[in-house]
């Protein structure tokens, strides 16, 4: 850090296992620091992002989680499959990580903090519970692909499931696939001859999310098709009628436009998305890296003008009320508690739009459900750190 500019750290899965991956989360965190930057930065400072690629290797990870350490004043915003290599690195330090962290072990460290808490040991039971209500019959007969990719992801997987079966969900077709698998014809067919009615998968973005739709209508194949990460300013291109009539469940407002008359950061993002790179990737990566680096941003001017990370800590270890100005739900950072709402979208007609329970603005927050481990409480983060 000097008197006129903060760097922070980044580290995002970008070249491997697929080109562009999760170059989202580096857009959306440039994005925000480039608004901030454009009002003079923080008590003077600009910000500015130093992000490295992955490559898809926990060594690489380990040493730029490393160099972070020594050169950069947090981390903000990274997203990798292989998060969890960067752990030992950070808490040696007590190094701030403001970001999603995918790794289960790095969901529940106390040098991390997300904007949208993601602890799999405290899973969220609502919309489950509506899709049980709203289809009881097909949530009887659910088909899942999932990406087998990490123990992270496994990790995941085995939460969400757990909570559907938890509200009466019988899952009879459940597969992980690797993460450089294009093509999912032969689990179409076995999902068809299984008697799937209801397809769900939190995993599968949208290029594989718009494959797997195309399989399906090319094979005369129409379950109910929910999707949680397959919004995107992509989706529709790729995956042309075949995704039409998709669900799609999520913890943040519709970025790509529709809601920006009624959100304002909704239409704040498209802006600076478009003037941080006029190629940016709009998918959810995109929102995880605007809403880190806000969360980080709101910290850094509660530690003062003269910041350390020991007052960055305390800044966020105040943070409870988080939601980006109606980006996402309300989120308690600090404590790492996740909320229990969603929007529900759909793609009609070439469209995406909100369908009910979601609200004409905001979310629904009407369950306050959860699976929990045994023992679960929030986050109490130690007072020694430094």
């Amino acid at each position: 850090m000097t008197l006129t500019c903060v760097t922070v750290g980044q580290i995002d899965d970008l070249t491997i296992p697929v080109p562009g991956l999760f170059k989202g989360a580096e857009d959306g965190t440039e994005a925000y620091f480039d608004y901030v930057n454009s009002m003079g930065g923080v008590h003077g400072r600009r910000i500015r992002l130093d992000a490295q690629d992955s490559l898809f290797a926990g060594g690489t990870v380990a040493t730029d989680a490393a160099n972070e350490v020594k050169s950069d004043f947090a981390m903000v915003g990274g997203f990798s499959l292989l998060d969890s290599s960067e752990q030992p690195v950070i808490d040696l330090a007590h190094l701030p990580d403001i970001g999603f962290p995918l790794s289960v072990s790095l969901a529940s460290d106390p040098n991390v903090y997300s904007p949208l808490p993601n602890a799999d040991e405290d899973e969220p039971l609502g919309f489950d519970q509506y899709l049980e209500k709203q289809f009881p019959e097909a949530v009887k007969h659910v088909g899942i692909i999932w990406e087998n990719a990490t123990a992270s992801t496994v990790a995941a997987e085995t939460a969400f499931e757990n909570a559907m079966k938890a509200v009466g969900f019988h899952i009879v077709y459940d597969r992980g696939a690797g993460p450089f698998e294009t093509s999912f014809l032969s689990d179409v067919l076995a999902m068809k001859a299984d008697g799937v009615q209801m397809f769900f998968t939190q995993q599968l973005p949208d290029n594989y999310a718009a494959e797997v739709a195309q399989e399906m209508q090319q094979q005369n194949f129409h379950p109910i098709n929910i999707e949680g990460a397959a919004y995107s300013d992509q989706l529709l291109k790729l995956g042309g009628s075949a995704v039409n009539g998709m669900y799609i469940v999520q913890p943040y407002a519709l970025f790509l436009g529709q809601d920006a008359s009624t959100v304002p950061q909704v239409a704040l993002f498209d802006k600076w998305m478009k003037i941080a790179d006029p190629n940016a990737n709009f998918e959810i990566e995109s929102i995880y890296g605007w809403t880190s680096a806000e969360l980080f941003v709101d910290a850094l001017k509660a530690a003062g003008a003269q910041p350390t990370r020991a007052s960055l800590v305390a800044a966020l270890d105040k943070i409870t009320h988080f939601d980006t100005d109606g980006m996402i739900p309300v989120s308690d950072p600090a404590q790492n508690v996740p909320d229990n709402c969603f929007l529900l979208a759909q793609v009609q007609d070439g469209k995406i739009v909100r369908v009910p329970p979601t609200p004409a603005t905001g979310f629904d927050c009407s369950s306050n459900s959860y699976l929990r481990a045994p023992g679960w409480a929030p986050e109490v983060r130690p007072a020694s750190r430094s």
